[in-house]
């Protein structure tokens, strides 16, 4: 009976540790990139990523290795390309994995996760300036209206929330003034 070896799986050379967490990256991610929260889904995949120190494979200091060594002579393929390439293709997958339906027209093109960090920084980053602006405009119009003192100050807190995300610092004299100007009559000793 003559036995063939089994292909060896690329995968099976990754650390526990990087198969772990490109499994679960998408699990890690709570909310995938739409086109108004990249400060703060950025923030959350570098976490991930530097936590499991794979930061390098989208900031670029991870480059690629020579797809080809020279060994005996020859030209052979290299194996360090191809652990590369394996990881590198996984980290996409994962990235792609946690983008929302209306992101992916930007992301389909690009051959390394570096270059799909990039692009996505490029094309989501500018969009921070607008967005800055809407929260402050939605902080400054924000009415209590009919809910709860509860609800009005987690919409109050969600939106500074944001703003600390998009890197914004509101003073606090202008987030007690939105405050109070968003409350109804009844707290007019207040105002």
């Amino acid at each position: 009976m003559v036995t063939m070896a089994a292909p060896s799986d690329p995968l099976a050379s990754l650390p526990s540790g990087v198969k772990l967490l490109l499994r679960s990256l998408h699990n890690l991610i709570p909310e995938k990139l739409t086109e108004t929260n990249y400060p703060a889904w950025s923030l959350n995949v570098q976490t991930a990523l530097s936590a499991n120190l794979h930061l390098g494979w989208i900031d670029g200091h991870e480059a690629a290795p020579a797809p080809t060594i020279s060994k005996n002579d020859k030209t052979v393929p290299n194996p360090e390309y191809t652990s590369w390439t394996i990881v590198d293709t996984q980290i996409r997958a994962c990235l792609l994995a946690v983008i929302s339906p209306s992101v992916h027209k930007h992301a389909r093109s690009f051959t390394t996760s570096a270059a799909l960090w990039d692009a996505l920084a490029a094309q989501y980053s500018s969009v921070s300036t607008a967005h800055v602006y809407q929260l402050q405009d939605k902080l400054h119009t924000l009415r209590k209206g009919t809910k709860t003192m509860t609800q009005y100050l987690d919409d109050v807190a969600t939106i500074l929330s944001d703003l600390d995300a998009l890197k914004e610092e509101i003073p606090e004299r202008d987030v007690v003034n939105a405050v109070i100007r968003g409350l109804p009559t009844e707290y007019s000793s207040f105002k």
